[in-house]
């Protein structure tokens, strides 16, 4: 498995594990993915087997701290040190193999380098307690969209 910036040819493979992963409820059109990946490159990618084949992918951007983006919203270049963690996914076939750690741990290998000093994210689907297994807390601060759905929880924690 290897960890690569994220390429054209990849999205046909990264919009069919969105929907495997959301379903209709939280899968976004593909234009509003790619508007956080072209400005922010640096901090989105994929995990690739052998065969050149997506297992996972993982999309930040920077945003204001102290707010979160709405959902299916286009994204747009700012000037920020925080980062909102939009989206990590993995394929069904690949979970269990560790794939989450290697992808946000490359993430936080390249926010050392870079300037940023806190991450923000919004769980979905009951997800916290595995946001908290990577330092991520309860962010009471922040205000959750209201298209993310009931049990959507905002979570930050420092670089």
């Amino acid at each position: 498995m290897k960890i690569i910036p994220i390429q054209r040819s990849h999205w046909q493979q990264i919009e069919y594990i969105q929907h495997l992963a959301y379903g209709d409820d939280f899968s976004e059109a593909i234009e509003v993915l790619k508007s956080k990946v072209t400005i922010s490159p640096q901090t989105c990618f994929v995990c690739i087997n052998e065969q050149q084949h997506v297992l996972g992918y993982l999309i930040s951007h920077p945003h204001h701290k102290g707010s979160t983006p709405k959902l299916d919203q286009l994204s747009t270049p700012i000037e920020s040190n925080h980062l909102h963690l939009h989206d990590l996914a993995i394929i069904t076939s690949a979970q269990g193999q560790g794939l989450p750690k290697l992808l946000l741990s490359h993430l936080f290998t390249v926010l050392k380098n870079l300037d940023y000093q806190s991450v923000s994210l919004v769980s979905v689907q009951n997800s916290a307690a595995f946001w908290q297994r990577y330092n991520f807390i309860t962010d009471n601060s922040l205000t959750t969209p209201i298209n993310y759905g009931d049990n959507a929880i905002c979570m930050s924690r420092y670089v």
